[in-house]
């Protein structure tokens, strides 16, 4: 009984890792999944690239190797591992994209730039049909992007720039903020207006963190601060 059922999943695998309906759909499926897991984190943090960014990045690149596959075995001519060489270089276009150097402040989004080229790495394993590698690649990216994140936070606790998003009364100015910060230490650099709604207004600020406080503190400032609705960091 054992014996049938271990022959019926090395079936199963086989058949998936051909070229079928079964494991195109399969395929494509996983990797818009897999490319959505890791680009909601990035969505909610208000990077440039989102969770629609990654899983079409994550999609196109297992397509490409999808399509290597085909040509591989239909005309028994071609190299798969060719077209995916050309989405890992490039791919470089999207991450330049997302990667901002201010003036004042630091350079921002290359976590988001690293990511992308992940998720098209993901794809190429997906759309080879290397399944578990896609997956465990998958968890290991959104366990970084998370977990890790807070780790990096508490050994790094004295960012001199922050980047804050926050949410402000429409009657509160820029100016307003800036007396309101100096006394703490805090110097706004760059702002980042985004689309009013009813009631607020929304801004990525970046702050020059002039007294060395810890990350914590200056959350914690930052919410007893008249006008302000809702903060929190984007990076």
């Amino acid at each position: 009984m054992r014996g049938e059922y271990m022959e019926t999943v090395t079936a199963a695998v086989e058949y998936l890792e051909g070229i079928n309906l079964a494991s195109i759909t399969m395929r494509i499926v996983m990797s818009m999944v897999c490319g959505g897991v890791i680009g909601i984190e990035r969505g909610k943090a208000h990077q440039p690239a989102g969770m629609r960014t990654y899983m079409l990045v994550c999609m196109g690149a297992a397509m490409v190797m999808l399509t290597g596959q085909y040509m591989y075995y239909h005309f028994q001519t071609g190299d798969p591992a060719r077209l995916g060489a050309q989405v890992v270089s490039g791919i470089g276009f999207l991450g330049a994209g997302s990667i901002i150097i201010s003036g004042k402040t630091k350079i921002k989004g290359l976590t988001t730039a690293a990511g992308l080229w992940t998720a098209a790495c993901i794809g190429l394993s997906i759309g080879i049909g290397f399944y578990e590698a896609g997956i465990i690649a998958t968890l290991a990216v959104s366990l970084i992007m998370t977990q890790l994140k807070k780790l990096e936070y508490h050994l790094i606790f004295d960012d001199v720039w922050l980047s804050v998003y926050v949410e402000l009364d429409d009657a509160v100015k820029m100016t307003d903020l800036v007396r309101e910060f100096s006394p703490a230490g805090l110097v706004i650099g760059e702002v980042q207006i985004e689309k009013k709604r009813k009631g607020f207004q929304k801004a990525v600020i970046s702050l020059k963190n002039t007294e060395h406080k810890s990350r914590e503190a200056v959350l914690q400032f930052l919410e007893e601060v008249e006008g302000i609705q809702f903060v929190k960091y984007t990076a």
